[in-house]
């Protein structure tokens, strides 16, 4: 029977396989009323995964690192229910955490509009509040692509049949809504923060690939804490100030158009700096014995196909 080893050292042995969240019971109930989920051998699981061999176990609470991802994990699937539930009828694809925030694909016809953010933001604080049980549930692949391909979940179905034969379909349930993901979350919509904010939306090719569909992407963050969201806002209202295009516009230094994405217009005060910049760093390499070459900007693809740049590279390169 296990032998659970903790981050101390220390160990408590079981004369039954155990779940993460007993054993954060059996260390104490404030550390059980905490946690968010746990660490089995290195590897971060529910809190409902039981034990049934010796291993090194770590509970994860909002005090650690691993605490947001799970978080923004948690709100992406959150904000789905949420958009379900007030936009009937729209799909759900892919909805991951990303750094800062989390973001999830959906296919609706009808446009989503800034003001659509705040009623789905609304809704999620809805969702929180009914402290929903997230269970995992492990589905064979038939089931799930019946499942799924029932209640008009295309794009769920392409995404099982991209699971690797032989590996399981766990699908994570919140009240009605589940969906099928790799997990781990939360035990519960109550455990994650209010402290989120849906910030934008764009638009993404389903698979990022530009023969598909495009699909609507709303962007979030969440963190921790009221605090923790207020200090990130603060931070992007700071880096705005500073942004390059509205200085450089501001100093008329540059100005940038649609007919160009991402390149420059150089005003005469702009390109002046830009040239005693350029000519410095000239003057500095000459001084250290380098010598300057300047090759064609456009080349025959048979040198990039003999460099290896083609393979990696040629779907990024511009072709004429």
């Amino acid at each position: 029977m296990p032998v659970i080893t903790l981050p101390d050292g220390s160990q408590r042995a079981y004369d039954h396989p155990v779940t993460v969240a007993q054993i954060a019971a059996d260390i104490g109930p404030g550390l059980a009323k905490a946690a968010l989920a746990g660490k089995v051998d290195g590897k971060l699981v529910d809190l409902s995964h039981t034990v049934d061999h010796d291993a090194q176990v770590a509970i994860v609470t909002a005090r650690d690192e691993e605490a947001l991802e799970l978080i923004r994990h948690d709100a992406a699937h959150v904000m789905a229910q949420a958009v379900q539930e007030l936009y009937p009828g729209t799909q759900v694809t892919i909805g991951p955490a990303i750094e800062d925030g989390f973001y999830y694909d959906f296919a609706r016809e009808e446009p989503f509009t800034p003001e659509d953010l705040k009623k789905i933001e609304d809704r999620m604080r809805e969702i929180v509040g009914r402290d929903l049980p997230i269970q995992r549930e492990v589905w064979s692949r038939d089931e799930a692509k019946r499942r799924f391909a029932e209640i008009g979940e295309d794009y769920k179905v392409q995404i099982i049949d991209a699971i690797p034969e032989g590996e399981e379909i766990s699908v994570y349930r919140q009240g009605d809504w589940f969906d099928v993901c790799r997990g781990p979350h939360l035990p519960s919509t109550g455990k994650l923060p209010k402290a989120f904010k849906l910030m934008k939306l764009a638009g993404a090719y389903w698979r990022g690939d530009a023969s598909n569909e495009m699909l609507q992407r709303i962007y979030g963050t969440a963190w921790r804490d009221k605090k923790e969201l207020k200090a990130y806002l603060h931070r992007l209202e700071e880096a705005e100030k500073r942004d390059h295009r509205k200085i450089g516009k501001a100093l008329d230094l540059f100005h940038t158009q649609e007919e160009a994405p991402g390149m420059v217009f150089w005003h005469d005060k702009g390109w002046r700096i830009y040239l005693e910049i350029e000519n410095y760093i000239r003057r500095k390499l000459r001084e250290h014995g380098y010598q300057e070459v300047h090759t064609p900007q456009v080349i025959d693809r048979s040198l990039w196909e003999k460099s290896g740049h083609w393979d990696k590279f040629g779907d990024m390169i511009f072709t004429t």
